[in-house]
């Protein structure tokens, strides 16, 4: 698997499941944040992670309502988030300098800033970007005018609810405004487009990130967010392919 997939896990259950930056090993398991995975259906995507040949496994950030479905796994918690909201319902003020959109093919220029901007465990490599980018059905990728860029944000919009997916400025410029000016933007961008509110999620240890948030009217939610690991025995070499069983049952996988 080089490429993130979306499995049906039972009826109207879906999970993402593909590698983890680009891994052969090591792969992800995202879910929905209104379609959460029970035991079985956490069983039934690890069996097909294990069919592909991964060793052990990462999750996306969750909250506190879907880790117990994870836990009778072996699933063990490695980073906690905050998570943050903000209601989108009065003007927001301009970013005080100008952004310009960034296309495909400047991705690499992206990913520059995000090589600086956070350690290793958290970079993008080009697969989790373009998975970002694919996250929601309305998404903005904005970076500052300079060359090369010094920050830029990804904003997701998905119905009312907005997502700042990504916010990363090059340390060298840091509090100097960059971070507010990208932020607005986002806010005013998705005001625009009718969203009622947004989330973002940011590392416990972040002080720089949290504090810019919360300057910006953004407020912790209570249980924040946490990513788990655990380890899967590859497959037996005479398994063969999984039954393909149908119906309601919550092991049933199909790829969409």
């Amino acid at each position: 698997m080089t490429t993130v997939i979306d499995l049906q896990v039972g009826p109207r259950r879906t999970a993402r499941v593909g590698p983890w930056r680009a891994s052969t090993d090591v792969a992800t398991i995202a879910t929905y944040l209104d379609q959460p995975l029970d035991v079985a259906a956490v069983g039934a995507c690890l069996e097909e992670l294990r069919r592909r040949g991964f060793r052990r496994v990462i999750t996306a950030a969750l909250d506190p309502r879907e880790v117990p479905a994870f836990s009778p796994h072996g699933f063990t918690p490695i980073r906690r988030l905050v998570l943050l909201h903000r209601t989108i319902d009065d003007p927001i003020a301009r970013a005080d300098r100008p952004l310009r959109r960034i296309r495909r093919r400047n991705l690499d220029d992206v990913l520059d800033v995000d090589r600086v901007a956070f350690e290793p465990f958290w970079q993008f490599d080009r697969l989790a970007l373009l998975e970002a980018l694919g996250a929601t059905p309305q998404r903005l990728l904005r970076a500052t005018p300079d060359d090369p860029i010094s920050g830029y944000a990804l904003t997701g919009l998905a119905g009312q609810r907005g997502y700042l997916q990504r916010l990363a400025v090059r340390p060298d410029v840091a509090g100097r405004g960059t971070g507010s000016a990208l932020l607005l933007d986002a806010l005013r961008w998705l005001r625009a487009r009718g969203a009622t509110g947004v989330y973002v999620n940011t590392q416990d240890d972040n002080a720089r990130a949290l504090d810019l948030y919360l300057r910006h009217g953004f407020v912790a939610v209570p249980g924040g967010l946490t990513m788990l690991e655990a380890d899967i025995e590859p497959a037996p070499r005479s398994g063969g392919e999984p039954s393909g069983r149908s119906g309601d049952d919550p092991g049933t996988l199909t790829q969409l």
